[in-house]
């Protein structure tokens, strides 16, 4: 960000060191002009990349992705678990939730996404294909905090209450405004021109403002799916409004690039403290799935794939760390930060037609698309002979170092589409796709757990919630950080009674009815 800054302050003082007039000289000279402005974009470049890269977050390949997300929603969704045991093993994932740690993604998703994007709005006039990116962004960033803790500081940031702090939006206030947002931003990108300066700053789809308009569509679709069960009807108009809007499809891929970006899990790795989660091991093993040596690497120990239980008992790091690791293909140092998928979208439309929705194809066909699509997307070839297979079902999960872990599969779910299953079960082999489909992106794949319960994950083994969590429920939100309750308490109060439940992983969102 220093670097566009310089650039900005640097081209500004050219613009005002030569004047030729009266008016020009009576300018203020620190003042940046409109037709500067309008010229070079100079000073909103800047707030980009720091959007981009904070929603998955490594801006400035800083190291706070671990705490943002990584000790809790990739754990939480059963891609993986820690073979650590922090703080005695009384920790995120034996639900005796770390404020410390819980606090990071509410903070730095308001300074590093609202913070910039409430910039970029006060120039919406002069640059609007900027403004509607950067709703865009806003939006990708702001969902994965409400669908952390629920009601957030959203529709009021930059505003202060009476106590001298945030505000806070109920979840469906939130949700709303990121429909109207997402409507903007595609009437605003939709089919126009790309601004070749713009390509230097945008990570993602290098000026390609079509690009962008198909990522917003996406967006507004899988934000109306989330809301399918507490308000159907809405999300039947909008999930359609959607689809024909154009959706991301083919090979195309939402994600974060940059020269000398890294990517965040690549240091976790070399950490050793995120491993395989058993429902990996359990899914693709048991589906004889090509993506487990895609996704993993084999096991120090025995050269098998081996995944860890979440929630369970270790004494040490030893005791697990030699288990399955998540190969480079997925988590290099200089792989993207993947947002978004067309697997992901083609599963969306599949559960909108087994909703009885208008989507472009049935559901059979788009659920065979997804599955296609994310082989393609990984290198594993022809899927049609797995998506054949109406046999093979997740397996039971096996500790070779502790038989109190081991636990038979929570399914018996197949591959291959049934027309005479019911839509319940087709339902769930859809959604067990995409969730194999959508890894590493943990906090989508939690997300979609809590809505649908599916796939059906094992519960923890050891619950250190004092009851305030349900083992077989699952953890269902992030508490507010206490630095809350200390410098804006009335407002983080009335987004609990907003909430309708305690403080607590154990209450519900607004959207989770299950």
């Amino acid at each position: 960000m220093k670097k566009y800054i310089f650039a900005a302050v640097a081209a500004l003082g050219m613009t005002t060191a030569c004047t030729d007039n009266f008016e020009d000289i009576n300018k203020a000279p620190h003042q940046i002009s409109e037709e500067s402005f309008q010229a070079d974009y100079l000073f909103l470049k800047a707030f980009f990349p720091q959007m981009q890269q904070s929603i998955y977050y490594n801006f400035g390949n800083g190291y706070g992705y671990q705490l943002q997300q990584n000790l809790n929603a990739d754990i939480y969704s059963g891609y993986m678990t820690p073979p650590t045991p922090f703080i005695g093993n009384k920790n995120n994932a034996t639900y005796a939730l770390v404020d410390g740690w819980n606090s990071w993604a509410f903070n730095k998703s308001l300074d590093n996404i609202l913070a910039p994007a409430k910039s970029v709005s006060k120039h919406m006039d002069l640059a609007p294909e900027f403004y509607g990116v950067s709703l865009i962004l806003k939006v990708a960033g702001m969902h994965r905090v409400t669908d952390m803790y629920g009601p957030i500081p959203y529709t009021k940031y930059g505003e202060v209450n009476e106590g001298g702090g945030l505000p806070y939006d109920s979840q469906e206030a939130v949700y709303d405004m990121f429909f109207e947002e997402l409507d903007m931003a595609i009437s605003l990108l939709k089919d126009k021109p790309a601004i070749a300066n713009f390509s230097e700053v945008d990570q993602m789809f290098k000026g390609d403002f079509n690009m962008w308009a198909k990522f917003a569509a996406s967006l507004k679709l899988r934000l109306a799916m989330r809301i399918s069960e507490v308000a159907p009807a809405k999300a039947k108009t909008l999930a359609e409004a959607a689809i024909s809007a154009g959706v991301l499809e083919g090979g195309d891929l939402a994600q974060v690039s940059a020269d000398g970006l890294k990517h965040p899990m690549a240091l976790i790795k070399s950490w050793k403290d995120a491993l395989m989660g058993a429902p990996m091991e359990s899914i693709l093993k048991g589906f004889n799935d090509p993506r487990l040596a895609i996704y993993f690497d084999p096991s120090d120990q025995d050269g098998e794939y081996r995944g860890i239980r979440q929630g369970i008992e270790i004494e040490t790091k030893d005791t697990y760390s030699d288990f399955s690791g998540i190969n480079d293909n997925v988590i290099g140092v200089n792989k993207p930060l993947l947002l978004m998928t067309a697997a992901e979208v083609y599963f969306l439309r599949a559960e909108a037609a087994l909703n009885g929705w208008s989507a472009g194809a049935s559901a059979k066909e788009l659920y065979e698309m997804g599955v296609q699509a994310s082989f393609d997307q990984h290198g594993a070839g022809d899927a049609s002979t797995y998506l054949a297979d109406a046999t093979s079902m997740p397996a039971d999960y096996v500790d070779p170092e502790n038989a109190a872990n081991d636990i038979a599969a929570q399914s018996d779910i197949t591959i291959a589409w049934d027309a005479a299953a019911s839509a319940m079960v087709n339902k769930e082999r859809i959604l067990t796709q995409k969730w194999i489909a959508m890894f590493p992106e943990g906090q989508e794949a939690w997300s979609e757990y809590r809505r649908t319960g599916y796939p059906k994950l094992f519960p923890v083994e050891v619950n250190y919630s004092n009851g305030t969590i349900d083992s077989e429920e699952g953890i269902k939100r992030i508490p507010y950080p206490s630095a809350q309750y200390q410098t804006n308490a009335a407002a983080v109060e009335a987004a609990v009674q907003m909430l309708g439940g305690a403080d607590h992983g154990g209450t519900n969102l607004w959207w989770d009815v299950d």
